[in-house]
């Protein structure tokens, strides 16, 4: 009984320890972001952290408003100055909706602002990318 006691503690205390490398999200960076996308066009920020940690981005203004569907936003990796897009980190850049990303790794990401096809005109768009 005292070995199963002394098993759990020490599992516990392993446990907690692991989850230390990661970081809460409301302790995350904010970063504003703005700049304007022209017909089928694309805008990149690159952005660089030290922590695992979740990725939120929310579009707060798109200017005129696309007729046609919302321009896009994508998470990608830096490599040798060229932004690689992460398969499923692709999301429609609403304005005033939080788009969660999920959890990445460390390192260096670029956040891709991108016309799908939709735009008839360029638009100016501002937003806030939340990392760890």
């Amino acid at each position: 009984m005292r070995f199963c006691r002394l098993f759990t503690a020490v599992a516990l205390a392993f446990v907690l320890s692991s989850c230390s490398g990661g970081i809460d999200p409301a302790n995350n960076t904010i970063a504003n972001f703005s700049g304007t996308v022209g017909v089928g066009g694309h805008v990149f920020f690159n952005y660089s952290w030290n922590k695992n940690g979740e990725i939120e981005v929310t579009m707060t203004s798109v200017i005129p408003p696309p007729t046609n569907g919302p321009i896009w936003m994508q998470i990608g990796q830096v490599s040798s100055g060229t932004c690689f897009i992460l398969q499923g980190y692709t999301q429609q850049a609403i304005v005033n909706r939080k788009v969660q990303f999920g959890v990445l790794n460390k390192g260096t990401y670029c956040l891709d602002i991108f016309d799908p096809g939709v735009l008839t005109v360029p638009v100016n768009f501002a937003g806030t990318f939340s990392h760890p």
